[in-house]
């Protein structure tokens, strides 16, 4: 009993050593069963190439040999793709299958085009680690299989995307494979076939694409881009289809020959629009009660596609078509009615909104209604041509208008003229009332003539009609008052027009002012100051200044409260007008101002009248008269006078502003010339000649005169000088003072004899009368008593020059000219140094000279050396030589009193 678990434990171990121990063998045979190899249906291009321009992809078929018992979870294929001749292995790939089935399908896009040579593909399954034996090679044939007649290049005339990449190929026939060389082809892949490397074009192709060549055979390249569409959107034009467009983006860049797009919305087909330009359209027959719709357009090109889509609901997008306007029937004076039919709507209870053009202007205001199809046009003017046209839109969800309608033309009907413009002229006896001929819109109608009503206080009131092309009538001034003016059409009279006749139109106290200047080349610019009285405004008119035709006014109306006004008119360059401004009063109009001027001047056309030159003594005289008004053409602002001789070619030119001119002439003949010029130039000129003569009687009257004038001024300067004598005398010929001495003449002087002057009998008696005059001659006479001087040749000197006289008696020394002893001092002259050296005795004093010694010469002891004035005006001049003893006594008593 104890050892049964035991044993029932012993062999429970063992059941499980033998069950593992199984198991490896179980699976060693299920290894060593062979896979199953793939049967291969058969391999094709991918794509037809009618053309045989080229094609890249390649597609296989095949199936799974797998039996009942062995069906793994995960299936794998190994391929390999091979250039057949020189079997080179260009692909290999494991192809993992995650829904296993028994029939498979691969394509596998080549680098170059197949036809360019033979391919080879072989399969094998892959379960893991295992793999199945290779299928047998299945070869796609390229065309290097087949003799060759011409050389061919493949891809022929390819569509390439820009910046993509293509691979050409050359097959060569058997004759041209020997030595063949190429700078493009350079690979070889093949017993007949040379590819080139990667060819990258980076910019659209020009219309004739890029050519590659190989002997003599060549292809085209064309690049470009896909298809780029912008903007989709889809309507409803007429409430029963949907109508979508779009717009092109960027373009394709390819040739017309392969510039085809597809384009399709929700995949159906949009015919006809593969070469629309900028805006493509494509219509749907959906209609329009389905709620939101999404529509997706494609396009597409042999470079790729592009996709793009919108969301509404057609009744949000209603964009209606024109609808067909019909002529009006119900035409009236002031209103007319449109009517109008929709051809492509179906739907009559879609409520709408419309507009309406007239004559290039929207009508203000819309006309609303369920399936609107007429309107009235209010506020027309009568008689008036009118051209409308019509659009509608939605009223519930209004999206955008629709298209305008065809035009319809029509004309309202007659009624009577508004009231014309009535004006009045007067000049002199006369008076002229003038109208204008009414507008188009004035008029309303075909004006078929006038009614004139002239009224006055006097006599009865007169009616005159005039016809449609009269548009004045003139009456002598004083017999009308008043006269009011109508215009009749076939509709009736317009309200009558009046103008109130004034005694005296205009006011004498106006002054006429210039207008020197204008604001606009083709008129005048007029400002007034306000009147009280202009109660209906205000008038300003023009006329011709220099034009006395009656009824030759117009005129222009301003309403109250404007004071300026552009005048623009037929006005003529050259041509002067008058301007009035009136003031509209409820009687006759008020002149407020009057101006003259031009719009332009220009220089005179005619020359001044009448020039005459007539002499005055030696004066000519030029006269002249006015250039004619209508000849001034300008404000004659002055006159250029100019004259010369015969003989001489240069003129003497002068301006003035007066009509009058005087010239001082020399005797002669000469020419004159005077011509007007305004602010544009000169006009021309009138001449006149003239001989100016001499005439003896003004010439004798000019010398008598001159003569009267000169005695008069002679006797006058005569008195005025005599009683003026005094101030004369002392001015030219002043009084010379007379010399004197020092103070210091007689001070600190050394003694020696002087040689003075002979002493005259006069001044014998004057010294003898007068001794106090001569003290120191006397003192020296009366000590001495004898003159002795006379008796030696020189002089006596001594070392200290003593002040003694050797005369002898006063009366000896005057009659025997003797020596006199005086005082001989150093008298300092800033001129000249003098020495004077004294003779022995009387004889020689007769030739006795002063001489001038130089400042180097000794100074002798009784030289005098200079003088010293005291007076300021007298300056010592020049000593002349004395003659035989002409000193007189004269001269004596002159020096003595201005000495002494």
């Amino acid at each position: 009993m104890i050892r049964f678990p035991r044993l029932i434990m012993a062999s429970v171990h063992f059941c499980l050593l033998c069950t593992l121990l199984s198991l490896p063998i179980a699976q060693g045979n299920q290894d060593g069963h062979p896979l199953a190899v793939p049967e291969v249906v058969r391999i094709y291009k991918g794509e037809s190439d009618p053309d045989n321009f080229g094609v890249w992809k390649m597609n296989i078929e095949w199936r799974a040999n797998f039996t009942n018992s062995y069906k793994p979870e995960k299936v794998a294929y190994d391929v390999e793709i091979f250039h057949t001749e020189r079997m080179t292995l260009v692909h290999d790939e494991t192809i993992e299958v995650n829904n296993p089935s028994t029939t498979y399908q691969w394509s596998w896009t080549s680098p170059i085009p197949l036809q360019c040579t033979s391919h080879s593909v072989r399969l094998r399954f892959r379960d893991h680690t295992r793999t199945s034996d290779w299928t047998p090679l299945y070869t796609l044939h390229g065309e290097d299989a087949h003799v060759m007649s011409t050389n061919m290049i493949y891809p022929q005339n390819p569509v390439v995307l820009v910046n993509d990449s293509i691979v050409f190929c050359c097959i060569l026939t058997p004759e041209n494979v020997r030595n063949f060389t190429s700078s493009s082809f350079t690979l070889r892949i093949s017993n007949h076939t040379y590819v080139t490397r990667p060819i990258q074009y980076s910019s659209i192709s020009p219309s004739s694409g890029f050519d590659i060549t190989c002997n003599g055979s060549g292809s085209t390249a064309f690049t470009g881009h896909a298809p780029d569409v912008r903007n989709f959107m889809c309507e409803t034009r007429d409430l029963t289809s949907v109508e979508c467009h779009w717009s092109l983006g960027r373009s394709t860049g390819l040739a017309y020959n392969i510039k085809y797009i597809e384009y399709s919305v929700n995949g159906r087909n949009c015919s006809g629009t593969n070469i629309c330009s900028d805006i493509c359209t494509c219509v749907l027959a959906d209609g329009i009660d389905k709620g939101v719709v999404n529509w997706t357009l494609t396009a597409k090109n042999a470079l790729g596609k592009k996709i793009i889509s919108d969301v509404a609901d057609p009744k949000h997008r209603v964009r209606l078509k024109a609808p067909v306007l019909e002529d009006p029937i119900f035409v009236y004076k002031r209103s007319a009615t449109l009517q109008w039919k929709w051809n492509a709507m179906k739907s009559r209870s879609f409520p709408l909104i419309c507009e309406v053009e007239v004559n290039g202007q929207t009508v203000e205001g819309t006309f609303s209604g369920t399936s609107l199809e007429s309107l009235v046009l209010p506020d027309l003017q009568p008689f008036t041509n009118y051209t409308a046209r019509v659009r509608c839109g939605s009223l519930e969800h209004f999206y955008e208008w629709g298209d305008w309608s065809n035009p319809t033309t029509f004309i309202t009907k007659e009624d009577i003229p508004q009231p014309i413009d009535v004006w009045v002229q007067v000049l002199g006896e006369q008076t002229c009332v003038i109208w204008k001929n009414p507008t188009v819109s004035q008029s309303h109608g075909i004006i078929t003539g006038y009614e004139l009503l002239l009224g006055s206080s006097k006599t009865k009131s007169e009616a005159i009609s005039k016809s449609a092309t009269e548009h004045f009538h003139k009456f002598s001034s004083g017999v009308v008052d008043f006269i009011s003016v109508s215009a009749k059409n076939s509709a009736g009279y317009s309200p009558p027009s009046s103008v109130i006749i004034p005694s005296l139109f205009s006011d004498s106290d106006i002054k006429t002012s210039a207008i020197n200047e204008t604001h606009h080349h083709d008129g005048f610019y007029m400002f007034w100051e306000p009147s009280p009285i202009a109660t209906c405004g205000y008038v300003v008119d023009w006329v011709p200044t220099f034009r006395t035709e009656l009824c030759a006014v117009k005129w222009k109306k301003m309403p109250p409260g404007v004071l300026n006004a552009s005048i623009s008119s037929d006005f003529e360059e050259g041509r002067r007008y008058t301007l009035s401004v009136y003031a509209c009063t409820s009687g006759a109009a008020h002149l407020l101002q009057r101006r003259e001027g031009y719009v332009k001047e220009l220089s005179p056309s005619g020359q001044v009248q009448n020039l005459t030159a007539v002499q005055h003594g030696p004066d000519v005289v030029l006269s002249w008269e006015e250039v004619p008004n209508d000849k001034q053409r300008g404000f004659i602002q002055g006159y250029t006078i100019s004259y010369k001789p015969f003989k001489e070619q240069k003129d003497v030119n002068q301006n003035t502003s007066v009509k009058t001119h005087r010239l001082n002439l020399p005797p002669g003949t000469y020419l004159f010339k005077v011509v007007a010029f305004t602010s544009a130039g000169k006009g021309d000129p009138s001449d006149i000649t003239l001989t100016v003569e001499i005439q003896i009687d003004q010439i004798i009257i000019s010398i008598t005169t001159a003569l009267v004038i000169l005695t008069c001024a002679f006797i006058a300067i005569t008195i005025l000088c005599y009683r003026k004598r005094e101030w004369l005398k002392s001015a030219l010929y002043p009084e010379i003072p007379k010399p004197r001495l020092s103070e210091t003449w007689f001070t600190e002087v050394q003694q020696c004899p002087v040689f003075d002057k002979m002493l005259t009998a006069e001044s014998e008696a004057l010294m003898i009368t007068k001794p106090e005059l001569y003290p120191q001659v006397v003192q020296e006479v009366t000590k001495d008593q004898e003159l002795t001087a006379l008796k030696s040749k020189d002089p006596p000197q001594t070392e200290s020059c003593k002040n003694t006289w050797e005369t002898q008696t006063i009366p000896s020394l005057i009659t025997n000219l003797s020596y006199i002893k005086a005082p001989c001092p150093v008298i300092e002259n800033p001129t000249y140094n003098l020495t004077m050296a004294l003779p022995s005795d009387a004889n020689q004093v007769s030739n006795y000279r002063p001489q001038i010694q130089s400042p180097s010469d000794e100074i002798q002891p009784c030289q005098v050396r200079s003088v010293h004035m005291d007076s300021m005006d007298y300056q010592p001049q020049p000593l002349e030589p004395l003659t035989d003893l002409q000193i007189n006594s004269v001269e004596f008593e002159y020096l003595l009193h201005s000495k002494i």
